[in-house]
């Protein structure tokens, strides 16, 4: 039977929900609608804490690339592959290679998460003020939103291309791509062992997460403004 417990503190850091809760507050005083109710207030708290915890994995991921280059700066010559040669595996510390992997795994997951929320809150907010938006037509209102602000939604596809691969059919490997050294290192995120990356639907870059994550932001920033303007009309 439970009866002691703590309860930890949760502050609410991401801002994004924040000017709309405050639109939506200012249409309630102002009697121009009611409020969204208490489903609406738990959802908005979901939402800014995932996209709370985006940022965390962000910084782990750029630390851990960090490390990757130290480390990879003591491989030998017969560590390099290129496509006339075929090199030795280069051994790396299990808790960098696992952390990486776990990085990578929760970025893709965590963003897609984010996305299911924000289009949760969107359908909600829409709902109550009597502009119902079919589930079936959610997706493509939310994209002729995002493109009438001049932003592109492909990385959606790909986001959910991806998470969808490494979620239900298969585990991430990588391989450091030298190519464009010492100016930048990318990762190829291999959705199987390969020892050459001619066919390109067999991995994605971590340069096309990073495309993907300011794309989200960019989107992101677009629905909070298109929300706000929602309830000040």
């Amino acid at each position: 039977m439970i009866t002691k417990w703590l309860h930890v503190e949760t502050k609410v850091i991401d801002p994004w929900v924040l000017p709309i809760w405050n639109a939506v507050h200012r249409a309630v005083q102002e009697g121009r609608t009611t409020h969204p109710g208490d489903v609406a207030s738990q959802l908005a708290l979901h939402l800014s804490t995932r996209l709370a915890m985006l940022p965390v994995i962000f910084r782990r991921l750029n630390e851990g690339m960090e490390q990757l280059k130290t480390v990879i700066a003591g491989r030998e010559f017969l560590h390099e592959w290129t496509t006339e040669r075929e090199g030795y595996v280069f051994p790396i510390p299990q808790d960098l290679q696992y952390g990486l992997l776990v990085d990578l795994d929760a970025l893709l997951f965590e963003l897609n998460s984010c996305c299911e929320l924000l289009r949760k809150f969107f359908a909600l907010l829409h709902q109550h003020i009597w502009q119902t938006t079919p589930e079936t037509q959610l997706g493509q209102e939310l994209r002729r939103i995002i493109e009438a602000a001049g932003e592109d939604p492909g990385w959606f596809v790909h986001l959910d291309t991806h998470r969808n691969f490494f979620m239900h059919h298969g585990a991430p490997y990588f391989a450091v791509d030298l190519s464009n050294e010492p100016e930048r290192y990318d990762l190829f995120i291999m959705k199987e062992n390969l020892r050459t990356f001619e066919d390109e639907t067999k991995f994605v870059r971590l340069s096309e997460l990073r495309d993907i994550v300011e794309g989200f932001t960019r989107s992101k920033r677009v629905l909070q403004e298109y929300l706000i303007n929602l309830f000040s009309a």
